[in-house]
């Protein structure tokens, strides 16, 4: 910094320091805080929001800081224990089981019946926990007495097999069964 050029001085970072106005900035976001409110701490200067989050953790819900001790860890982020909740029905799911959907948390009676897939084979949805086998738009259990041939009924998990219209066998002979 030369002499008689513009500076601004922080009383809480110390009598020794000084910045250009355009350097007087958030250390996380880059802001400018001339003519803001700062915080300095451990040697960086903070905006308003960002020395919040370095000292309660902010809701993923509602952007707010939490200063409750009791609060939900959910999917990597804290969550008030109100707004980690469905978001299709809004019961509150700590303590829960759900699914994330699109980043979204849904209780499981609301995935079962919004977004669960049906098995090709027989018909009933299938649960958020369950082994399942998925190829383009169809899914089914993980089971021998789904996922299997559909000339010779051979179980086909962890085998090669080939998709014929909405039927899955396991070679050519089969295929021919099939689509006769």
């Amino acid at each position: 910094m030369l002499l008689g050029e513009p500076a601004v001085y922080a009383e809480r970072a110390g009598y020794d320091k000084l910045w250009h106005p355009a350097c007087f900035v958030c250390s996380t976001c880059n802001e400018l805080l001339v003519d803001m409110i700062y915080f300095w701490k451990k040697g960086k200067m903070f905006c308003g929001r960002h020395y919040g989050d370095s000292e309660k953790p902010r809701c993923a819900g509602c952007d707010e800081l939490i200063f409750s001790n009791e609060y939900t860890q959910a999917e990597g982020q804290n969550w008030h224990l109100k707004h980690f909740c469905c978001f299709d029905c809004d019961c509150i799911l700590a303590g829960e089981t759900y699914v994330m959907e699109k980043d979204k948390p849904i209780c499981k009676p609301c995935y079962m019946k919004n977004y669960a897939v049906k098995c090709a084979s027989c018909q009933k949805t299938v649960e958020p926990e369950a082994q399942r086998v998925s190829y383009g738009e169809h899914h089914w259990h993980a089971e021998p007495e789904c996922f299997k041939c559909s000339g010779c009924t051979k179980c086909l998990i962890g085998q090669r097999f080939m998709a014929v219209k909405n039927f899955l066998v396991c070679s050519v002979e089969c295929k021919k069964k099939v689509v006769a």
